[in-house]
């Protein structure tokens, strides 16, 4: 089949509101046909090609950074559509980066398409993809079996702020104690990648995450110098038949909304670009 028949098969969708995600998933063991991935390579600009193939790395992680690039592509294609009828080739798709080096989609000037807003995280068993209009969005994912070289306190005595290794250091079985951990190095890296500076504009020890009290279990609250940093908002929700963490963070722009503080909502698809695709979830957090 050739790349411009499938790309018919990828749905034009409608625009993320205020305070929604949209967040894209592939499980890369489900793609195991040589003849798709070579189509998914056709996706790719040059310097994208280049940078997959010249890798001095094996073979999985070749594939990896070819269905991240893949992710990125057929998803942002999807919201770049004509009235919602045709989505745009996702080979027309052009990207930059901020002066932080966080891509960006470049519409060169086009104020006729949404200013989409994205972020990609991967493992070597998950690769998603977060879409927000107009607002700053950070994702990460981690597997949840994912092991742990070091002291667990140890670590979050060198990365975390003391409240939260106060909080480690209350949960006495190592193996929650462990997970908790990666809990927040997920929320805490989404944080990062959505303010888009790099990871040295805001070490990880200078702010605190903990649970909100009130709301959804999924929610949590962003806390620097003991005051609560509202116009952020976090998630934490489990991917994957509940295998992976995802966190997901974005900026409440309240421009248009009175100052009525609006719920978080995470929209969920797992995908094979030009396969299938499936509403996994549809999360609204208080």
């Amino acid at each position: 089949m050739r790349i411009g028949t499938m790309l018919s098969s990828l749905t034009p969708l409608q625009l993320p509101s205020r305070m929604q995600t949209h967040l894209w998933y592939i499980i890369p063991n489900q793609v195991k046909s040589e003849s798709l991935l070579k189509h998914y390579s056709e996706l790719l600009s040059p310097s994208e090609k280049g940078k997959v193939f010249r890798m001095q790395s094996d073979e999985l992680n070749k594939k990896n950074v070819l269905l991240a690039r893949t992710l990125v592509r057929t998803t942002i294609a999807r919201y770049q559509s004509n009235n919602n009828t045709v989505v745009v080739d996702p080979r027309s798709l052009k990207f930059k980066k901020n002066l932080y080096g966080k891509p960006e989609v470049d519409l060169e000037n086009d104020t006729d398409n949404p200013k989409l807003q994205f972020n990609i995280s991967h493992t070597d068993s998950l690769i998603a993809c977060g879409v927000t209009v107009n607002v700053p969005v950070g994702i990460d994912v981690e597997d949840k079996t994912r092991k742990m070289k070091h002291d667990v306190l140890a670590l979050a005595k060198r990365f975390y702020s003391p409240e939260e290794v106060n909080f480690l250091s209350t949960i006495a079985d190592t193996e929650a104690q462990r997970k908790e951990f990666i809990k927040l190095w997920t929320l805490k890296e989404a944080y990062v990648k959505a303010l888009g500076k790099g990871f040295s504009a805001s070490p990880f020890n200078t702010f605190t995450i903990n649970q909100a009290e009130a709301g959804a279990k999924e929610s949590y609250n962003l806390c620097q110098a003991g005051e609560r940093i509202g116009e952020w908002k976090l998630a934490l929700l489990d991917l994957a038949a509940s295998s992976h963490y995802a966190a997901i963070c974005i900026e409440d722009d309240d421009d248009d909304a009175k100052g009525v503080e609006a719920p978080m909502n995470v929209i969920v698809h797992r995908t094979i670009p030009f396969v299938e695709d499936e509403l996994i979830s549809d999360w609204k957090l208080l």
